[in-house]
């Protein structure tokens, strides 16, 4: 198991990655996208096993952790 905050923190990194791609969504994608193509095809299949499960989880805990939190109406309390 990680240190107690080492998820949190490495949200907080992916969230500033995927800021730094680009200034809308469709530059973010589009260069996120160029870089996965530059990939060895082992290390594509990696990537995406790594994102099924948090595809899958993160909006679950999103919610979970805004219940925790008592966020209602945007901004925890």
């Amino acid at each position: 198991m990680s240190s107690p905050n080492e998820f949190w923190l490495d949200v907080h990194r992916l969230s500033q990655s995927y800021k730094a791609e680009g200034l809308t969504t469709d530059e973010r994608e589009a260069n996120i996208l160029r870089e996965f193509h530059s990939m060895p095809l082992a290390a594509r299949r990696h990537v995406l096993e790594d994102m099924t499960p948090l595809v899958l989880h993160l909006a679950d805990l999103q919610v979970l952790a805004m219940a925790a939190a008592g966020v209602t109406d945007g901004a925890p309390r």
